[in-house]
């Protein structure tokens, strides 16, 4: 039992360095960003992974994207967290990740989807609290998804889930357009 709670506690030592460490890292300054850049620096950054895992990468980005007004590290983070979990969730069978971007009414909108096991609906209103995770001890903090919904509602924007047990899971992230964006649609 000692060793156990010795073994968690170096694992509470542990997150608690990296989520301070990350924190002095991430430039949390707002700038006007072209979304379809970030979504192909990070898809490319995850290419690696990506073969390594027998997961094909495919991009549908929309010519005419508008411009949004977010944090471009905090993006990155969100979009790699959502890759990541991708493959863990595909294991070593593989699979594909689509990422679309698009507009939608108010929102610039980019959507993540995998084509792995899915989530069961059990678990799924439970995806964003914190320190929630399926992962095995050891492997997953459960903060990943917590910390992705705290970045885009931060920005004004929203995250939706929607998956399907075996045919997989898809992400949808909302960035509020500015006001000027809207002017012209």
């Amino acid at each position: 039992c000692l060793t156990k709670i010795q073994t968690q506690g170096r694992r509470c030592k542990d997150i608690t360095h990296k989520l301070l460490s990350f924190a002095r890292k991430t430039d949390h300054a707002v700038k006007t960003v072209q979304l379809n850049e970030l979504i192909t620096e990070v898809a490319g950054l995850s290419e690696q992974r990506a073969l390594h895992n027998k997961v094909h990468i495919q991009t549908s980005l929309q010519e005419d994207l508008p411009i949004v007004n977010v944090s471009p590290s905090e993006v990155q983070q969100v979009l790699l967290n959502l890759l990541n979990n991708s493959f863990d969730a595909m294991d070593e069978k593989g699979g594909t990740i689509n990422i679309v971007s698009k507009t939608s009414g108010q929102y610039a909108v980019v959507e993540v989807a995998d084509t792995g096991p899915g989530i069961p609906d059990d678990v799924l209103p439970r995806i964003f609290d914190p320190f929630f995770t399926t992962k095995p001890v050891g492997k997953g903090t459960g903060l990943g998804l917590s910390i992705c919904y705290g970045i885009i509602t931060k920005m004004g924007g929203d995250i939706h889930v929607t998956s399907a047990v075996d045919h997989g899971t898809t992400f949808q992230l909302l960035f509020p357009l500015p006001d000027q964006e809207l002017e012209k649609n």
